[in-house]
């Protein structure tokens, strides 16, 4: 299993804090007074980095390291709407997803298997996320769909760049 995260400080900076408002991404981060303070599906880290306010037709690329090729299933830490989303790899349609379940609204999380993903080569690949208005999202897991091979980490290295 591997993960993808918006990497960051532990602590939110000033420049964190107004959502990177100059750039396409916004980024925001688990806060304890608006994402903590009541029930939710699945319970982030405070301070986790998110990409937040979310609007139609955004994007991000990450660089992906592949160790292991193959179809690994998606899941996602995520916020909101079921809304679709899809992942782009090497500039090619890879996987289009679904949100599984809304939550009751941008501070309240779930995390949840959204769909499948083939890596057809080891290395370094370009997979972009498109999404959509109405999500926050924090990380996703990639792991490989059973084919004989224990399911240990895939080591994919993922760094995010716009």
């Amino acid at each position: 299993m591997s993960r993808l995260f918006l990497w960051g400080k532990r602590r939110a900076s000033e420049y964190i804090w107004h959502f990177r408002q100059a750039e396409g991404v916004d980024l925001s981060f688990v806060k304890d007074w608006a994402d903590l303070n009541h029930t939710n599906l699945v319970t982030p880290h405070i301070n986790q980095l998110d990409i937040g306010w979310t609007e139609n037709g955004e994007w991000c690329n990450y660089t992906v390291r592949v160790a292991r090729p193959g179809t690994h299933r998606i899941k996602c830490l995520y916020s909101y709407q079921t809304n679709s989303v899809s992942f782009d790899l090497n500039g090619k349609p890879a996987a289009t997803c679904r949100l599984p379940v809304a939550t009751t609204g941008y501070h309240q999380w779930n995390f949840g298997e959204i769909g499948t993903i083939t890596f057809p080569d080891p290395g370094l690949q370009l997979l972009t996320f498109h999404y959509g208005k109405g999500n926050n999202f924090a990380y996703f897991e990639f792991e490989p769909v059973a084919s004989g091979l224990p399911n240990g980490p895939s080591n994919n290295n993922l760094n995010k760049e716009q």
